[in-house]
């Protein structure tokens, strides 16, 4: 997670950039191999373990095990486990920031990296009956409209969807096929911005998804 600004003190974080990391349970072809479980948090600290001869790497330590120390390492890899994670907890520790922050009139971002299958769009989206922090922070901003707005007070919410693929930008909202790559530019006074990308104004949150889907 990311803010093209320093948050003010006391508001959310108190750094520009937030990074966190969460260990998904296998699926289904992880565990028909048997894989081993090398992934160990505790904590914002996650340490990559060495596999021993048994295979089960949750019993001692090796002098190749490495720990990293995160500001969020989410253990979501056991949804029975007591210390399990859920989307809730993930979106209160990185969801909720940003939006704070984005209300408080600062650039933030979201950015999930993984490869494929590693669980970015659980974590963003997640599912109708588990939904990510994709739409609890939508729900929460149109939350927080409805409550504010007033006779001297309107908001305005614009949603565009795009794609970055092969260095290429495209326009995920543009009616029939994807069309042309689009250009970044920079604006002196708003910063970076995509030419030509569409904008459509949304009411709430179903809106949104319409969008999306």
């Amino acid at each position: 997670m990311s803010g093209a600004k320093k948050p003010p003190s006391g508001k959310s974080e108190s750094t520009s950039v937030v990074v966190a990391v969460r260990c998904r349970p296998f699926n289904p072809r992880e565990q028909a191999l048997r894989t081993a479980l090398v992934i160990r948090m505790d904590g914002p600290a996650t340490t990559i373990l060495t596999p021993n001869k048994t295979g089960d790497s949750r019993t001692g330590t090796h002098d190749d095990d490495r720990s990293f120390t995160f500001d969020h390492s989410f253990w979501s890899h056991d949804l029975d486990d007591a210390g399990c994670h859920s989307q809730q907890h993930v979106y209160d520790s990185i969801g909720r920031g940003v939006l704070d922050n984005a209300l408080n009139g600062f650039n933030a971002c979201i950015l999930a990296y993984g490869q494929t299958g590693s669980g970015k769009t659980y974590s963003m989206m997640g599912t109708p009956d588990q939904p990510g922090v994709i739409p609890r922070l939508c729900r929460d901003l149109f939350d927080h409209v409805t409550t504010q707005a007033s006779e001297t007070l309107s908001f305005t919410v614009e949603v565009s969807y795009l794609e970055i693929y092969n260095e290429q930008t495209f326009d995920l909202l543009k009616e029939g096929k994807k069309g042309n790559a689009l250009r970044i530019r920079n604006h002196k006074t708003l910063g970076p911005y995509v030419e030509g990308l569409s904008q459509f104004a949304v009411a709430n949150y179903e809106s949104v998804l319409q969008f999306m889907e």
